[in-house]
């Protein structure tokens, strides 16, 4: 789109795109990225981007899940306390060496949990409901068939497909792969997010502090917010309030799979950054009806993705959360609210918000009694780090809502 669409410096916004609408635009321009093979330690947290099919039984044979004996079924029917059944003990079987013996009728083995069921056996009879005297057991409880026994492929068989394409590996996942002798697997590529901080006032963290200097600070949690999300994240600097710098720096979008720009995404003389991606690229929208965050613009440069964030922290975190951190859960062939957790509290005070703006209030959570209170941190302020540090979630008051009662139950977006 053209500059001249869309430019809202020094005029301000006529309309906002609705939180739905900017989602919509996003999705149709992102998708999930290639994919690459990594080994089993590195898989965590990675997305895979092939089915699993296993090539073994798990568990690879019938095996015992309790301290006992093996058993033939049918030789305990009737056994009781007071009319216990006796049968004579043949062997042991040790855990990891295939059984030598052969269960005949009246015959029992003793065994451990994990070891192998041995031939003739089809149950096992836990040790508690047992006594042994000599070679005589008795048994005091019948068993049925396959009672205490973990059956071959009963967890996983050849040839099933034990995990799908888009699964998230998480330690029990890791774990399946290893029992399954997967050493490599397929996962979906980490997007590599390049961030760029705009504004002639920005120093970096750890220098000196001059008069009308700001630090970027907006770079480092931005990066924290990609590397949590599953990201691959790249600190490109700080650029100047100057357009033909901010240009050149675009042009690395080649390099990476999505761009952050962070500051200079509002209306004022040197918010440079959406006329930048316009001359560049195309810019999709700017200014997005949400608050805190509402100069939000997106757009694409070289085929790349591109974000304009706020340069205020709390509103760039907040867009973060609504717009970016979706769009990168899809190129990583996740559904965009994979891994958002919620829970339902009641308000501690009422919120009152403008209509035609999705309003997103941090809250701080406490119980009291049986009930959770979710207690508003600070409804406006979107450049007070100190109201996300000190959140544990947010509540979306939607667009067509004006007002939330105290003591209302509302859904906490959990941090």
């Amino acid at each position: 789109m053209h500059v001249n669409e869309m430019s809202v410096r020094m005029r301000g916004f006529s309309q906002y795109t609705r939180l739905s609408k900017a989602l919509e635009i996003i999705f149709s321009k992102v998708q999930p990225l290639g994919s690459e093979e990594v080994s089993l330690e590195s898989g965590l947290g990675r997305v895979l981007a092939e089915d699993i099919v296993s090539e073994i039984n798990i568990p690879p044979f019938d095996r015992s899940a309790v301290d006992g004996y093996a058993v033939r079924a049918k030789d305990t029917f009737g056994a009781s306390p007071q009319n216990p059944v006796e049968l004579r003990l043949v062997g042991s079987v040790e855990i990891g060496i295939p059984p030598k013996v052969f269960l005949r009728k009246g015959e029992a083995a003793k065994i451990m949990t994990g070891a192998m069921m041995p031939r003739g056996a089809d149950a096992s009879v836990m040790v508690e409901n047992t006594k042994l005297e000599g070679d005589k057991l008795k048994v005091f409880a019948s068993v049925t068939p396959g009672k205490n026994v973990s059956a071959m492929g009963e967890d996983i068989r050849a040839g099933e497909v034990a995990l799908r394409r888009g699964q998230f590996l998480r330690p029990q996942e890791i774990g399946l792969l290893a029992a399954m002798g997967k050493l490599r697997i397929r996962v979906f590529r980490k997007p590599v997010v390049g961030i760029l901080a705009t504004g002639s006032e920005l120093v970096r963290p750890g220098e000196k502090l001059e008069p009308a200097k700001v630090i970027n600070a907006n770079s480092h949690s931005l990066a924290a917010c990609v590397q949590r999300w599953g990201g691959v994240s790249r600190i490109l600097g700080i650029a100047p309030d100057d357009p033909e710098i901010i240009k050149k720096i675009l042009k690395k979008t080649r390099h990476v799979d999505m761009l952050l720009v962070s500051g200079g995404s509002s209306v004022g003389e040197k918010d440079l950054v959406p006329d930048a991606i316009a001359d560049m690229g195309e810019l999709l929208f700017h200014g997005v009806a949400v608050r805190p965050g509402s100069p939000t613009g997106f757009g694409v440069v070289q085929g790349k993705p591109v974000f304009a964030l706020s340069g205020f922290p709390v509103a760039a975190l907040v867009a973060f959360d609504l717009l970016v951190r979706p769009a990168l859960l899809v190129m990583q062939g996740l559904a965009p609210d994979h891994g958002r957790c919620c829970l339902r509290a009641k308000l501690a005070r009422k919120i009152s918000s403008a209509l035609g703006r999705l309003e997103v209030v941090r809250v701080r959570l406490k119980r009291e009694g049986e009930a959770v209170l979710a207690e508003p941190i600070a409804i406006t302020g979107s450049s007070a780090f100190s109201s996300m540090t000190r959140a544990d979630g947010f509540v979306i008051v939607p667009e067509d809502v004006e007002r939330l009662e105290k003591g209302q139950e509302v859904e906490v977006v959990l941090y």
